[in-house]
């Protein structure tokens, strides 16, 4: 097959366009274009150029205007795409800041709640009043000390418990704000006494304590010695003088103790013994336990003989020496326990004052009283103008209810008013109560006598006897008991019985025990004598026939001989 050349495959490509095109146009390919069809052709690959031409146009229009939204929607997508970034970066700064003041107020809120915490915990810990220790932290430490005892020979406990005495006397002369004062004082000074003790605590109310490592006995006691001197001055607020007398009770723990309840209640022991011995310090030992808890047995058993009114009414006259009669008649409470006997109103008065058990064993004993000595009335053994004294406790004078009471119980007895003396006590009227005034005012004016016992025994003395209807004093027995030896007893009796007559009071010498003794307080003026010389505390039978024979004639007229 012959081979074409270049040219004639372009005129052949050429055709075939043409033909193509042609047909479009509907010529008829095979046939021979005229002219007019040629023309025809022209004009329509004319036309045909131009349509593509103004397509083109078109088309490149579009394209441009297409174009253009394109790059304005692109610019507006990258105006809002900048526009969210920037505000998701502020969004973001304002996240970050907002963390940050949320961190520093939850930084600044952990700090406070931890001050709150240590707060909490030193409140917990520590005595609101004197920034001292306090119980809890006390028991914390103690238990600590005491589980290391036994662990190793050297180690060891010294427990100091403090109390102050009559500190209630303070609140109620003072008020509870001085009262205050005294103890945060009374801290500073316990504080400045020791270089760091292992724990220095207040109890509550005037009790105080001090727990201190291994020491020996001596060094112990020279430590409460000083405690007690710290205090043995007057304590100054502002222009007041409160003078302080301390108890200390001393422990020296071992590994018998297992638990600091153990050890607080020993040394609490000791300081009760100090306390009631008066000698200021004590050092424990298993005997005072023992007492303790025979003192806690009496405790329940005085509950019981309240209950059941065990006691019995003992009577010891003052004579009137310058009549050679019987001024009145005292009672004196005894305890008839029903297995023990009869037990010493010096064993079971004080701890009836600390039980509350007072009030009622006043009321019996003066119940019994009325009793007695109206029958002894109606059987013609007292004499109309003989007087009965019954004593009364500091309770009784607080109470709204105590002259109701005296009215009831001598209406029952038919006696009066003017048969009856009451004694109190001179400290007692120390607390300067306006309910204590009150009564003692009334009972004067429904005529009741009012004498202070153990006078001069108290912290003051002439201003009460002004102060309140006070109708006679009774001079204590210590006055009495050195009388014949000192030269200064006799006097201070003297300076008594002539305040006494300045302010028309009588005069009771308590405990004249010799005819020498009687001798001289008559001598001095007084004659209104109590005392062993005539008789001890009788019961009821031996105090008729007492109040019948008279025995007590002839000790009077003996003293007149002898003077």
């Amino acid at each position: 097959m012959p081979t074409q050349s270049s040219s004639e495959k372009s005129s052949s490509e050429l055709n075939r366009m043409l033909q193509r095109l042609m047909r479009r146009q509907g010529v008829t390919v095979d046939d021979v274009p005229n002219c007019e069809s040629w023309h025809n052709f022209v004009l329509a690959v004319d036309q045909t150029i131009q349509e593509f031409s103004v397509n083109r146009e078109l088309l490149e229009r579009s394209v441009k205007s297409t174009s253009l939204q394109l790059k304005q929607a692109y610019e507006d997508l990258k105006t809002e795409s900048n526009l969210r970034l920037a505000q998701a970066d502020l969004h973001q700064r304002e996240l970050e800041n907002l963390v940050q003041e949320r961190t520093a107020e939850l930084q600044n809120a952990q700090l406070h709640l931890k001050k709150i915490n240590k707060r909490l915990e030193y409140d917990a810990t520590h005595d609101d009043l004197t920034g001292l220790a306090n119980r809890n932290q006390l028991m914390r430490e103690l238990n600590r000390c005491v589980a290391t005892l036994g662990t190793d020979a050297a180690i060891g406990l010294c427990f100091f418990f403090i109390d102050f005495d009559r500190f209630k006397q303070i609140n109620d002369t003072f008020g509870h704000l001085m009262g205050d004062k005294v103890l945060i004082q009374v801290a500073n000074r316990l504080s400045a006494l020791v270089d760091n003790p292992t724990c220095l605590a207040r109890l509550g109310g005037d009790e105080f304590v001090l727990l201190m490592g291994k020491l020996d006995e001596s060094t112990a006691v020279k430590l409460a010695q000083r405690i007690i001197d710290a205090f043995a001055q007057p304590m100054r607020i502002r222009d007041t003088e409160i003078p302080l007398a301390v108890s200390v009770g001393i422990l020296l723990a071992d590994a018998s103790y297992q638990s600091a309840d153990e050890v607080v209640r020993d040394s609490d022991i000791a300081m009760y013994r100090a306390k009631a011995t008066g000698n200021c310090y004590q050092l424990f030992d298993e005997g005072m336990r023992t007492e303790h808890l025979e003192r806690m047995a009496l405790e329940r058993e005085l509950e019981i003989a309240v209950r059941e009114k065990q006691f019995r009414v003992n009577f010891e006259p003052i004579i009137n020496t310058n009549e050679s009669g019987i001024f009145s008649i005292e009672s004196l409470v005894r305890w008839l326990h029903p297995e023990k006997g009869i037990i010493s109103p010096c064993k079971f008065i004080p701890l009836a004052e600390e039980l509350g058990l007072i009030i009622e064993i006043d009321r019996i004993v003066f119940e019994k009283t009325c009793k007695q000595y109206c029958q002894w009335r109606a059987n013609g053994i007292a004499s109309p103008h003989q007087k009965c004294n019954v004593n009364l406790s500091s309770g009784q004078l607080e109470r709204s209810d105590i002259v109701p009471f005296l009215l009831s119980t001598i209406d029952m007895s038919d006696m009066s008013p003017h048969d009856v003396v009451l004694e109190i006590t001179e400290s007692y009227l120390l607390a300067d109560s306006g309910l204590v005034m009150k009564n003692l005012n009334k009972m004067n004016e429904l005529g009741f006598s009012i004498f202070v016992d153990d006078f001069g025994t108290g912290y003051s003395s002439l201003s009460y006897l002004a102060k309140y209807p006070i109708h006679g004093i009774k001079i204590d027995r210590s006055f009495v008991r050195d009388l014949t030896k000192s030269p200064e007893s006799k006097e201070l009796i003297r300076s008594i019985i002539a305040m006494a007559a300045a302010l028309n009071l009588k005069v009771v010498t308590e405990g004249v025990e010799t005819i020498e003794q009687l001798h001289i307080i008559t001598e001095l003026g007084c004659h209104y004598i109590q005392g062993f010389l005539f008789t001890r505390p009788m019961n009821s039978m031996q105090a008729a026939a007492f109040l019948v024979d008279k025995p007590y004639r002839e000790l009077i007229e003996c003293d007149s001989i002898s003077a």
